[in-house]
């Protein structure tokens, strides 16, 4: 087993030209992570509170489903959950991971950290699947996130 799977963790940072609320509502409000995680979700963003989401698999339509506890909210900073059903059914407490996401200025832009700790991963193509997986969560949140940026900016002008 390679170092990047036997870690179990991937890190990805992106930068978003968003304001911190902007991103930090895109993650715990249950209408903005609709928009750009799953086609379904609640979310109760308190720490001890629930997120579950709910989504439609390929062209078969089939539901997956996930459940997590949020574990450190700092508003428009840091939202840390811990998965205890990413889809493949409840797992050990061994064997759950930790997503955090930190958000910080940078330059005028926000850069946003995502880190997934879980157990040690099979192999290196689940590690490969997983990143590329990584890759396209941040893009869709980025997208989301500046669109959101966009519209305040202009409904703040219309004011």
């Amino acid at each position: 087993m390679s170092t990047k799977s036997s870690t179990g963790i991937i890190e990805k940072k992106v930068l978003i030209q968003a304001a911190p609320e902007v991103i930090f509502r895109a993650l715990t409000d249950a209408k903005n992570i609709a928009h750009w995680f799953c086609d379904r979700v609640t979310s109760d963003p308190r720490v001890g509170g629930e997120l579950r989401a709910y989504w439609r698999m390929g062209s078969s339509g089939q539901a997956q489903r996930g459940r997590a506890v949020y574990t450190k909210l700092t508003p428009d900073s840091q939202v840390e959950l811990q998965w205890l059903d990413d889809g493949a059914g409840e797992t050990q407490s061994a064997d759950r991971h930790i997503l955090r996401y930190t958000i910080r200025l940078k330059r005028g832009t926000s850069e946003v950290t995502v880190r997934d700790e879980g157990p040690p991963l099979a192999d290196d193509e689940t590690y490969e699947l997983l990143d590329q997986g990584w890759i396209g969560v941040l893009r869709d949140l980025k997208e989301h996130c500046e669109a959101r940026q966009r519209s305040a900016r202009h409904r703040l002008r219309a004011e």
